[in-house]
């Protein structure tokens, strides 16, 4: 049976993001995005064929390292660049390049949603879980970064409409001050209405993140009781040699339906894995 996700863990995710929201954070490693929607899905394939790790924008179109001069390459480190990438597939992914340039200092909620988000992917991504051939459906870097470009862009859009409503006019009860409060207000509502929309996203990985959780414990449960089960005919061999088959073949038996009744389980789990992060599923 497909488990959806109810209130209560809703809730709960959410009720975390909002509290991490009160907490400094590091700076936003995210100072880059692709509009996703405006990449051709072959270019995204290609994309995704060579990436193993979040995509960041600034080094996907960088020059290849060997067209760089060994200068550059000592003081990068390990500059990398995308040389299998087609000149046709860079100029589409310079389109849809945008740089975010965040406040040196940390100090509102859009960058903390960023980088509690950046966290909370590269906790899924390395989780053991998710790595596990069962979930080859889930295992799209692309999906988790085409996620996290969104939920960046979003809330610097959200920076940028906060940090350029300027302070409300004083009333002076002509019409033109009581539009431009009105279109005062109106701002405030939208920036709340965003915000709640992101926190929403951030929590959704954050429920994404709780359910590897019960998975992971069913994988290690299933490969227990795989091995038990398959050494078991050897003890039912010895056992039976004692005492008779019956027992060995009633206890072979129950082995088996011990591991259908774990995967049973461990679909149930993906299942609802399946239900939190549409996106993934196809991207």
């Amino acid at each position: 049976m497909k488990k959806t996700m109810t209130m209560p863990e809703t809730e709960t995710a959410r009720a975390w993001v909002l509290d991490r929201t009160r907490y400094p954070q590091r700076s936003a490693r995210t100072t880059a995005v692709l509009d996703w929607s405006a990449v051709s899905p072959s270019t995204q394939s290609a994309v995704a064929a060579l990436s193993t790790t979040i995509v960041d924008p600034n080094e996907l179109l960088a020059p290849p390292s060997w067209w760089r001069p060994s200068w550059w390459r000592a003081l990068t480190g390990k500059p990398r660049g995308y040389a299998q990438l087609t000149t046709e597939q860079r100029e589409e992914l310079r389109q849809a390049y945008s740089a975010l340039h965040w406040p040196l200092l940390e100090v509102g909620t859009e960058t903390r949603l960023v980088v509690i988000a950046e966290n909370l992917v590269a906790r899924i991504i390395s989780d053991p879980a998710w790595a596990h051939p069962l979930l080859d459906g889930h295992r799209s870097v692309l999906g988790f970064t085409i996620e996290l470009h969104m939920i960046a862009a979003a809330a610097h859009e959200l920076l940028r409409l906060r940090s350029t409503t300027p302070t409300l006019p004083a009333d002076d009860g002509t019409d033109q001050l009581a539009k431009a409060r009105a279109e005062w207000d109106r701002r405030h509502v939208v920036a709340a209405h965003v915000e709640d929309a992101l926190v929403d996203r951030v929590a959704a990985l954050r429920a994404y993140e709780q359910a590897l959780t019960p998975i992971g414990v069913a994988l290690n449960n299933l490969q227990s009781v795989t091995e038990l089960a398959a050494g078991a005919a050897d003890v039912d061999r010895i056992f039976g040699q004692i005492i008779g088959s019956d027992y060995a073949a009633g206890h072979t038996n129950a082995m088996r339906k011990d591991i259908d009744d774990v995967r049973a389980g461990l679909d149930a789990q993906v299942a609802y894995l399946d239900s939190l992060i549409g996106p993934h599923r196809n991207a």
